[in-house]
């Protein structure tokens, strides 16, 4: 792993970074092979986005030094297929948790070896259902926020041989998985449900939804019921593109699900759309 702290080669931040002490900041993970930086538009406007929510947007001078620094970054230091990591905070000050009245940004950059999710985009994964349920708060819904503890415990509780668990709100509406976006089709049709609240509006799912032309995209209030009448179900996110699910293990048992001609059909389409394919 290769760190960057403000554009300078380094591994550690201030004791007193409010993105330490309060996780006050947003985070975003691209894929990058060499000279690309894939939907690195959407990645970017989602991070914009969270800071503006959080009251310590970027200048214009400010957007423009990171994106030189990770077009910079791609042609120089990147040889492989990678994943960058970009964390920016509100940095160091205020009293409490009164955040200063001018942000000094903490802007920390890694660059980490890509996973490889062929396996599982082949074969297909097994789900269960989340213990940890999704806390409703529509000021911090859709943003990838620096406070994830939800996300941990929920790993904590994940086992073998589950690769995701579904997330259910306080209403036991379905959200997401852990790590990933959950969609389904039923009689051709894709659902997956409603972000306003919680979740993660992740840019692979953003993708998905706006660049269909074989399906339409019904997205809503949905609960577990809904998901395991599906034909097809699969999730995503921006490193491991579209994954079939073939299992999904609830309190009262275990639905299989088959690796559908829509699943695979909607993989070629989002390849199609990526030259060098979908990792």
């Amino acid at each position: 792993m290769t760190w960057f702290v403000n554009y300078r080669l380094d591994s550690s931040v201030s004791i007193a970074d409010r993105g330490l002490t309060y996780g006050d900041g947003v985070f975003e993970t691209i894929r990058v092979i060499p000279n690309t930086i894939f939907q690195l538009d959407d990645h970017l406007s989602r991070l914009y986005r969270g800071l503006i929510r959080l009251g310590m947007p970027l200048s214009d001078k400010q957007k423009s030094e990171l994106v030189a620094f990770l077009y910079s970054t791609s042609s120089t230091l990147i040889n492989e297929e990678s994943v960058v990591k970009i964390i920016v905070t509100r940095g160091e000050g205020g009293r409490g948790y009164l955040p200063p009245e001018k942000a000094i940004h903490s802007v920390i950059i890694g660059i980490l070896p890509a996973p490889n999710y062929q396996m599982q985009q082949d074969k297909g994964v097994s789900l269960s259902v989340s213990p940890i349920p999704v806390s409703n708060n529509r000021f911090l819904s859709g943003i990838k926020h620096l406070n994830r503890l939800e996300n941990v415990m929920a790993k904590r509780f994940l086992v073998a041989p589950d690769f995701e668990a579904i997330m259910l709100n306080e209403g036991d509406e379905l959200v997401e998985c852990i790590q990933s976006n959950l969609f389904w089709f039923k009689k051709g049709v894709i659902y997956t449900p409603s972000l306003e609240k919680s979740g993660v509006q992740g840019t692979y799912r953003k993708a998905i939804i706006e660049n269909q032309t074989h399906y339409s995209v019904q997205i809503g209030h949905f609960f577990l019921s809904d998901i395991i009448s599906a034909d097809e179900v699969f999730i995503t996110n921006s490193l491991m593109g579209v994954v079939p699910v073939i299992n999904i293990t609830t309190r009262t048992g275990k639905q299989s699900f088959p690796i559908g001609v829509h699943t695979r059909k909607l993989q070629i389409s989002m390849q199609a759309k990526d030259p060098h394919g979908v990792h």
